[in-house]
């Protein structure tokens, strides 16, 4: 993500390891530029690393993830704070978008900070 300089590798599964090296896939049957796409990452104290970033992404930004064969770009649509109980914003949707999830702090917190974004363009991918 350009726009607020966030670049992380995606990884399957939301372990400790996996969450403090990336972008970690929440369902084990999501599959990119299908239904919906959620993505769990830290928020760190150090405002640049892993999801710290979210916070200033704005409506319309550009989200781009690949499984080196495609990219895929989505668009923000929205920006939103909710319960850490509120889980659904991971359920499989029938339209093509991506959900990034975090700590809405730094510290201890029951909020998440939730990113959804709309599928506007794939294409086989490009170094």
């Amino acid at each position: 993500m350009k726009s607020v300089d966030l670049e992380l590798p995606i990884v399957k599964g939301t372990t400790n390891e996996n969450l403090l090296i990336g972008a970690a896939t929440m369902r084990p049957d999501q599959k990119m530029g299908e239904g919906n796409y959620p993505l769990a990452g830290h928020h760190l104290k150090q405002k640049n690393l892993l999801f710290g970033p979210l916070e200033n992404i704005k409506t319309g930004a550009q989200i781009v993830i690949t499984d080196f064969k495609k990219d895929y770009i989505y668009s923000v649509t929205s920006k939103d704070i909710i319960s850490e109980m509120d889980a659904d914003v991971v359920e499989e949707t029938n339209k093509k978008e991506i959900t990034l999830i975090t700590c809405d702090k730094a510290v201890k917190t029951e909020g998440r900070l939730v990113v959804k974004g709309e599928l506007v363009d794939s294409f086989g991918h490009t170094n």
